[in-house]
This record gives C-alpha cells, structure tokens and sequence, in this order.
C-alpha cells in the first residue's frame, strides 16, 4: 500500500514520518547493507549510528564490489568452441594458440580475446570478367567457386580481405589460362579443362599468400562472346551441331548398309562358288561320259552310232505333241496322241522348264558327241 494511506503511520521503509521529515539519506542506506554484508563475513551487524560511519564499513563494501566484479570478468573468460570450429586466442594483440572443440577458458579482455571461425562451413564466392583469347577474340566468363577454411590463423590475420583477395586470384588465374587458349577450346571444347587448370592456379596462389583457403570446386557458369557478335557465334554453334547431326546420321547409316552389303556379297560369293562346282562337276562328268562314250564307239561305231541317234530322237520326241510319220509311197500322216494330250496337260506348264532343260540337256549332250544322222539299212547292208 502506498507510505502515507491510513493505518500506515504514515512511516516510510527508513522509519522516518512523511510529515516531519524529507527524502532518505542514501549514506545511511548504503551503511545499513554493508553492515549486513559485514555479519555475512563475520562483521558486527549491528552498532550504534557512529560506528557504521567508520572507514571499515566502507572497506568492506569495496571488498566486497572488487570480488563480485573479478568473479563475473573470470566467468567471461569461459568459452565453448563446437565440432567443425576453431578458437583463435590473441593476448595482448598477438596470436598464442588455436583450441579445438570443447569448453575452453581464456583470460578475459584486455589480456586476451577470443574469435571462433568455422572451419567446415563452405563458402562461395562468384565474379564476372571480360578477357582476351589467345586468338585475340573477346570472351565474357562468370566463375563461381566454392572454398572453406583450412588454416583458421592464416585466414584471419594474413590477409586484410580474404573475399577480396579470393576473387583476384580467381581473376588473375582465369586470365593466365584462357590467355593462352583458343576462343573455340574457351566456349566449346575445353570448359572443364579450364575449370581444373584455373582451380590448381588459384590454389597455388592462395597457398603462396598462406590465406588459409583450400578451394573445394571451380566452375565456369557461363562462357560467352560480348553481346554486338552473339548472333553471328550463335549460327557457328548451330552449324557445328548440323555437323555433328549429319556426321551422326551418316555413321548410322553406314552402319546399317555396310553389314547389308556384307551379308549380300557374302551370299553372291557362295552363289557363285557353288555355281561354279555345279558347272565344274558337270563338265567332269559330261567328260567322262564322252571318254566312256568314245571307248565304246572304237569297240562297235556302228551300235554306238545307232544308240546314240535313238537316244537324241527319243529326247526330241518326250517333249512333242506332234509326231510326223513318213510313209513310202504315201502322203505324210500328222498324228496327235490325244490320251497323251490330256495326260499330260495339267503339268505341262509346272514341266515346261524342266523339259526345256532337259532338251538342252540333250541336244548338249548331242552336240558334243556330234550326233549322226541315222545311217541307211540299205548302206549298212551293202
């Protein structure tokens, strides 16, 4: 309830009546709790108003102000450094040790100061230039690089800007590879040999400054002629992929036709090696048949020559509808052997090549063994 309601005395927390008397006295406010910090420590609680003005009351509150202050600035001194992270101690400004995760305590400022850095995080960093090829043609590159902290000391305090000195090097590295290449090996042919070569310089420049910086990835996003000459780049590109495209297409081809090609002159060439056995064993046999042939005519001309014309005219006439018969001293009589006709006129056409081969079979045959003409019984007889 408020000091001066009814019922209070109208007595404030000093004991003092609101009416009489003015504002609490903060000396005696501050004697009343160092005395009772005092009987804390062993001190007098009590006493009169002339021994609480003394110089021990006031030591003691000092005492007490100086310990509170040492134990909260040796509390600040406790650190925690996490899994992937690094403690950076400096004393008095210069470096003295690194600490590994875990709970850690260091002398607090002005002695020592602390600063964590994390050492798995991966940080990127992206940059746009325009540069020369080797060729003197223009190219604009976007280059994006991914890096992480290896040497937390080296990342903080040898250089002034790491980012800053990241992209140069990016820069620097990227100019000396494509300074020396091809503006078709920059935006066609060569882009993840560019990425691996300017990755490996820039690492080798970071490490020659101590940074601290390992590069993790280097990739060329994008790798394009200035705008003014896009289009006329643009119609090279498609023109090399037409290329590309036909060059596909004409391969395909040939390897289907080639194969086809293959198998048919495969197919000719066993054609013709056993037409050419056929033709080569019928000629052996047709040789050996005119030898036999010939030893049988020495023997007896007379019947072989017989033979042989019944065998032509016989060839001659299986083939015939017709049959001319010569009669002495009459007309000649055409005779037509109906039965034979009718027999014979289903399979005449399935027949017809067989007879024609046959036929020249026969008159082959005849040919070559000179068929007579069937001698006279008159001459024969005389």
């Amino acid at each position: 309830m408020p000091w001066n309601t009814p019922g209070n005395n109208n007595d404030d927390p000093w004991n003092r009546k609101s009416n009489n008397q003015g504002p609490p006295d903060l000396d005696e406010v501050f004697q009343k709790l160092g005395r009772k910090f005092g009987g804390l420590f062993g001190g007098s609680g009590g006493g009169s108003n002339s021994s609480s003005n003394s110089p021990t009351g006031s030591s003691s509150i000092g005492l007490i102000a100086i310990f509170i202050v040492a134990i909260v600035w040796g509390m600040s001194g406790i650190y925690k450094v996490t899994e992937g992270e690094a403690g950076i101690i400096l004393q008095f400004g210069k470096y003295k040790e690194t600490t590994d995760s875990g709970l850690h305590w260091h002398i607090p400022f002005p002695v020592q100061s602390l600063y964590i850095v994390d050492t798995q995080q991966v940080r990127s960093a992206r940059h746009q230039t325009t540069m020369l090829t080797r060729d003197e043609n223009i190219v604009e590159i976007i280059l994006a690089a991914q890096y992480r902290v290896k040497d937390a000391p080296g990342y903080l305090f040898n250089l002034r800007g790491p980012e800053i000195t990241l992209k140069q090097a990016m820069e620097s590295a990227i100019r000396e590879i494509v300074g020396k290449s091809e503006v078709d090996f920059v935006l066609y042919e060569g882009l993840e040999v560019i990425s691996s070569s300017t990755k490996t310089l820039m690492q080798e420049i970071l490490d020659r400054y101590d940074a601290g910086i390992e590069i993790t990835s280097l990739n060329l996003e994008k790798t394009q002629p200035p705008s003014p000459v896009q289009n006329a780049f643009d119609d090279v590109i498609k023109s090399r992929e037409d290329l590309e495209r036909y060059i596909q297409e004409a391969e395909a081809y040939a390897n289907t036709i080639v194969p086809q090609a293959r198998g048919e002159a495969a197919r000719i060439t066993e054609e013709a090696t056993g037409y050419k056995e056929a033709i080569v064993a019928t000629a052996e046999g047709e040789s050996e048949r005119f030898s036999a042939l010939l030893t049988e005519y020495r023997k007896a001309p007379s019947i072989t020559r017989e033979r042989l014309y019944l065998e032509a005219t016989e060839a001659v006439f299986s083939n015939s509808t017709k049959i001319m018969l010569d009669v002495e001293g009459g007309n000649n009589l055409m005779y037509l052997p109906l039965d034979k006709l009718i027999q014979n006129a289903p399979s005449r056409s399935n027949n017809s090549n067989t007879g024609a081969a046959n036929t020249s079979s026969s008159f082959g045959s005849s040919s070559s063994s000179e068929i007579p003409q069937r001698p006279s019984r008159g001459r024969e007889n005389r």
